[in-house]
């Protein structure tokens, strides 16, 4: 079944139902957040039910999108009384969403993921998940357009133009297609502020983070001839500088801007000893979607991520391990 007949399918299911609860992953980015705020308002404005789950912070750089303050971290006890259509965006496995899978199986009639991961293992009872796309907000665009265009509005605009805006990188990464700037194009003419969004995300940062970034930079390490730049940030080091998790986000895009480097990465300590390490590639020489998948991750091929228990320096080993037989 091609793209178009499985978002014929969605549409169905949306049209013909009226209770939907769209998880997302922990510790969200600008796809996960955008594409689920503009989806709730999509549903909203079709007059459903709705609510979006994440056990998460919310990242201080996103404060602007509406509907923010609808995110639970747990599902409503009212779902639980009800049958409902269950959405995950943006969400390559449903461990990374961390939901009681076996509660919402009792209650979901069915479970769509919405995704562009290459890694995502299709856990859904429909998936759609093309890896060609920017971002899972590209493929959102996608359906509301085709089956929803008189009910897009500015909100669900700017949320979904927040979610193409971060995922190419600004529009600098290579997945920036024609396609993309056709799509901008469209949520443009909803008269959208594309220059509050982007210093909202990117230029409105609290002195301290400028502290932590102080402290990246002094702990660069190289390794394996230079084939691996990184740094860590420890639990100790928000605690101290009053930071959210969430202001780590843009750090590891300036260790991948080194010259002759093929891997940057990022270890940022969520618990004791353990880490989630975030990869980007600088060349497309180099997958590190397949380095991640190693340590049961995934992402993309120039920008992925795994979570991993442990001391530091063995982490730090085994992931070098990892680069020395992929490069």
């Amino acid at each position: 079944m091609n793209l178009t007949d499985n978002l014929k399918k969605v549409a169905d299911i949306i049209n013909n139902n009226n209770n939907f609860v769209i998880f997302t992953h922990l510790y969200p980015d600008g796809d996960a957040i955008g594409s689920s705020i503009a989806f709730y308002k999509m549903l909203i404005n079709l007059g459903k039910e709705a609510c979006i789950v994440c056990d998460s912070e919310m990242p201080y750089q996103y404060q602007f999108l509406p509907y923010l303050n609808k995110v639970r971290k747990s599902l409503p006890d009212i779902f639980f009384e009800n049958k409902y259509i269950a959405l995950f965006l943006d969400c390559a496995d449903v461990k990374r969403a961390k939901p009681d899978l076996k509660k919402i199986k009792e209650n979901a009639i069915f479970i769509i993921n919405i995704d562009h991961h290459l890694s995502n293992t299709n856990f859904g009872d429909i998936n759609i998940v093309d890896s060609s796309r920017s971002a899972t907000a590209e493929i959102v665009f996608i359906l509301f357009d085709e089956f929803f265009k008189k009910y897009i509005d500015k909100e669900t605009s700017e949320s979904l133009y927040t979610g193409i805006l971060t995922d190419t990188g600004k529009f600098q990464y290579s997945n920036t297609t024609k396609e993309v700037h056709k799509i901008i194009s469209s949520l443009l003419e909803y008269d959208i502020n594309s220059s509050h969004i982007y210093s909202s995300i990117y230029e409105c940062e609290p002195v301290n983070r400028f502290k932590l970034l102080e402290l990246v930079l002094k702990r660069i390490k190289f390794t394996d001839g230079e084939k691996l730049i990184y740094s860590y940030i420890l639990e100790k080091d928000f605690l101290k500088l009053n930071l959210p998790f969430s202001s780590n986000d843009g750090i590891i895009e300036l260790l991948r801007a080194v010259k002759d480097i093929k891997v940057a990465a990022l270890f940022k300590e969520i618990g004791l000893h353990l880490y989630k390490i975030s990869l980007r590639a600088s060349n497309n020489g180099v997958n590190v979607a397949n380095i991640a998948s190693y340590f049961g991750g995934g992402g993309h091929k120039m920008a992925a991520a795994y979570t991993a228990q442990g001391k530091l320096k063995k982490i730090v080993a085994d992931l070098s391990e990892a680069i020395g037989k992929n490069c």
